[in-house]
């Protein structure tokens, strides 16, 4: 019963807009609750929910799945509306007119959900193929789409 309760409580919690507000409570009986409406006569404490921005060199790994046989590798991009590496990589990857899959980790609940399986801590995260890159260096996906294909 306590497995069921909380994982609907994470799915609630998933389900949240980005914008909203979440609170944490403990009623008398001892449970924590999460609520994104603050409860009547109760000491809710607010909760801060964040998605960083990789500040610092990119790095790129393989993702442990084996290699596409296709010509030309998926590439696919998790990020937020806000995150200016974000932007930068979706305009090169525009500008070489590579086709990718874009999620919005705040905003979609499969990027939200991809976001969570693959750990990550921050964004953007690059997939080309099994190649992963957290951060954005223009070199070092030049040379992660080359070896996929691109």
């Amino acid at each position: 019963m306590v497995r069921i309760v909380l994982l609907l409580s994470v799915a609630a919690l998933v389900s949240l807009p980005a914008f909203a507000q979440l609170y944490k409570w403990t009623d008398d009986k001892g449970v924590i609750h999460y609520s994104d409406k603050a409860p009547d006569k109760r000491d809710a404490k607010a909760v801060e929910i964040t998605i960083n921005s990789y500040s610092g060199p990119a790095t790129v790994s393989t993702t442990g799945v084996p290699a596409a046989a296709a010509a030309k590798a998926p590439v696919k991009m998790l990020a937020t509306s806000w995150c200016g590496y974000c932007a930068k990589a979706r305009a090169y990857l525009n500008s070489r007119g590579i086709p990718f899959e874009e999620l919005d980790v705040e905003k979609s609940a499969q990027g939200k959900q991809e976001y969570r399986a693959l750990k990550g801590r921050g964004v953007p995260i690059i997939l080309v193929g099994n190649q992963r890159m957290n951060g954005y260096d223009q070199a070092r996906l030049e040379g992660m789409l080359r070896a996929a294909g691109h």
